[in-house]
């Protein structure tokens, strides 16, 4: 199979995820992340096969979202949040890191298991959070800024 054939089985498995998920009433996002899974090179079934090529095309789709957040927000509607986005981030990442530490600990991790779980779950996702605010309707509130704000610090 082809790079063709992948993109098909993903958009398909996409379409089946985002349908399951609507129908759930539960976030799109949702249906996609587990459908990804579920199609991925490591499980049973259809899978995907030119991994590379699929990374590939999922780190040029990343950096289009990006630029596409950059046309989105400008830096004058974040100005009267930069405070709290630079402030509030770092508090924000070492109390996510010390709770990702302090389960990793308790989990009889080793020390750097521990501190990378700590790190992962620090980092948001700019993207997921970025759909679900335009899913709800909620891009031009206060809130939303701070968010976006923070993100743009992380």
């Amino acid at each position: 199979m082809g790079i063709a054939s992948d993109i098909a089985i993903i958009v398909v498995a996409g379409l089946i995820g985002g349908l399951v998920a609507q129908w759930l009433r539960q976030p799109l996002i949702l249906g996609y992340i587990l459908i990804g899974v579920m199609i991925g090179p490591f499980t049973g079934g259809v899978t995907v096969s030119n991994i590379h090529d699929i990374e590939l095309l999922a780190e040029i789709g990343v950096a289009l979202l990006l630029f596409a957040l950059g046309l989105e927000f400008s830096l004058k509607e974040l100005k009267p949040v930069a405070r709290i986005a630079l402030i509030g981030t770092p508090i924000q990442m070492l109390l996510s890191i010390l709770l990702g530490f302090g389960i990793g600990t308790i989990l009889n991790w080793p020390f750097t298991d521990s501190l990378w779980f700590g790190g992962l779950i620090a980092l948001s996702s700019t993207m997921v959070i970025l759909k679900t605010l335009m899913s709800q309707g909620r891009i031009g509130t206060l809130s939303s800024r701070v968010m976006i704000g923070m993100l743009i610090v992380q």
